[in-house]
């Protein structure tokens, strides 16, 4: 079997055999960090209670019944600056990139359910149905990394991966580490191997790009009644899509190791697929100036996530004037299952004079819930029951709290404000994973027309280990994204 040879956090991947998929993939894409409208960001997506924007349909469907006129919002104006800094052995890195996404487009149609407003022959208002899209998780990133190895070396783990099999049956970084020279025979020996790179202090780089998202399409139904109970369903099609392209070098800088120069794995991880999932949820709000809400998600089902990896893997030997190059590569793709976690969400939200609100939110889910099945048949079907153990151990329940305000300054001018706070997913106390996100943003809304602004901070600190080894020192990272957010929409 081919294993993923990584720890609990982010990123490099070394495999050994067939199956790449790991807890890490379970735990990256059961995760989410609720996008769309600029109004939505603005009031830190606490609009469980609230309602009546499009992107609360991704987190509490009852949303949807707040709305009393047909809606259409679009969303193409989302640039995020992504900043990391790496400390590593004692230097940091700095890293940064900038990218262009589009985090919502969506419609909600409101059908009166009486003529006479006045007289009205059913307390059931209006019935309402949406359908659009809403980015839930952001993959994009940079992260760079590099220090003194202090004795430590990637090779190890080839060796370990190659040790019991003679050079001739050799696959996967054990055959490129063989075909490289960056391990060798034993003297004497077939089966038995030995490499030379940990026994020296070396320059150990690693860069890290990740790219694409998770875009769930819903499609809402939902019901006013009396003004006071507010129900909503959503179906969504997550539609997920992830790149990582990941480049680790070992290099000796201060001619300690012979005549090796440099090593270099460059590494492509691409994973695409479609699930679905059923969302449920009410608002019921007994007096004008109290709402609360709920919602229930069941978990995310992906049938079949397609996920193909690279691997390039190099080395140069400089002895006086003569160099010596060599390369070696494979792929492998592979298809799998897999099931997020549940979650729970409770709200409550107090409406001032039809003028402002501010509203509160707490979610709930467990990351060791999620569950990794195989694709294949039954009879041929691999069940990764070690790596869904893992999952158990490594991953805790998660609690997140949202609060937000908005307060219309005048007829068409709005200010918002928002923060969310998430523990940390992690049961091992070697990583945290905890993230804060704040946000401010205005708002312009007329009869018809209206647009709004939003301007979206975050930050997370993570550990990460180049390879796993008892004696290498984690990478700990500091993550801050800038996000700024543009919605336009109409109103009929």
């Amino acid at each position: 079997m081919k294993k993923l040879l990584l720890s609990v956090s982010l990123t490099l991947a070394v495999f050994a055999g067939v199956f790449a998929q790991n807890d890490l993939d379970a735990f990256r894409f059961s995760q989410t960090n609720w996008e769309g409208t600029a109004r939505f960001m603005g009031a830190g997506g606490a609009f469980g209670a609230i309602g009546g924007d499009f992107s609360c349909l991704s987190t509490n469907p009852a949303g949807i019944g707040v709305f009393k006129k047909t809606e259409i919002s679009f969303t193409p104006l989302v640039i995020t600056a992504y900043k990391t800094n790496s400390d590593y052995s004692g230097e940091s890195s700095p890293a940064s990139r900038v990218r262009y996404s589009v985090t919502n487009f969506g419609a909600v149609f409101a059908l009166p359910l009486n003529k006479d407003v006045e007289n009205p022959v059913s307390k059931w208002r209006t019935t309402q149905f949406g359908f659009g899209y809403n980015r839930i998780m952001d993959f994009n990133n940079l992260t760079y990394a590099t220090g003194r190895s202090n004795g430590n070396s990637i090779a190890t783990g080839f060796v370990n991966a190659a040790n019991g099999a003679s050079y001739g049956n050799l696959e996967g970084d054990a055959l490129c580490a063989w075909n490289t020279w960056i391990i060798d025979t034993v003297p004497g020996e077939t089966s038995q191997y030995r490499e030379f790179l940990s026994s020296h202090s070396l320059r150990q780089s690693n860069y890290v790009r990740t790219k694409g998202g998770i875009d769930e399409m819903a499609f809402s139904f939902g019901g006013n009644y009396d003004d006071k109970l507010f129900l909503g369903l959503t179906i969504g099609v997550p539609v997920l899509d992830y790149t990582s392209e990941t480049e680790y070098i070992e290099e000796d800088e201060n001619n300690v190791a012979g005549s090796f120069d440099k090593l270099d794995i460059y590494d492509r991880l691409h994973t695409s697929g479609v699930g679905v999932n059923a969302k449920f949820g009410v608002i019921y709000q007994p007096v004008s100036f109290l709402r609360i809400g709920a919602a229930f998600h069941t978990p995310t089902y992906y049938g079949n996530l397609k996920e193909t990896f690279e691997r390039e893997m190099s080395s140069r030997f400089v002895e006086e004037d003569n160099i010596d190059e060599y390369e070696h590569s494979y792929d492998n793709i592979s298809k799998y299952k897999l099931s997020t976690p549940l979650r729970a969400i409770g709200s409550v939200g107090f409406v001032i004079a039809k003028r402002a609100f501010i509203s509160a939110e707490y979610e709930f889910t467990d990351y060791g819930m999620a569950t990794l099945y195989s694709s294949d048949n039954f009879r041929y079907r691999y069940n990764f029951t070690e790596e869904n153990l893992e999952i158990s151990k490594k991953y805790r329940s998660c609690h997140s709290i949202r609060v937000g305000g908005e307060l219309t300054v005048t007829n068409f001018f709005l200010i918002r404000l928002g923060y969310g706070y998430s523990t940390s997913p992690f049961k091992d106390g070697a990583n945290d994973g905890s993230a804060h996100t704040a946000s401010g943003g205005i708002g312009f809304r007329g009869k018809i027309f209206f647009c709004d602004f939003t301007y979206q901070f975050r930050h997370y600190g993570q550990n990460y280990w180049f390879y796993p080894s008892e004696t290498l020192e984690p990478v700990a990272t500091t993550n801050n994204s800038h996000r700024f957010v543009a919605t336009l929409g109409v109103k009929f």
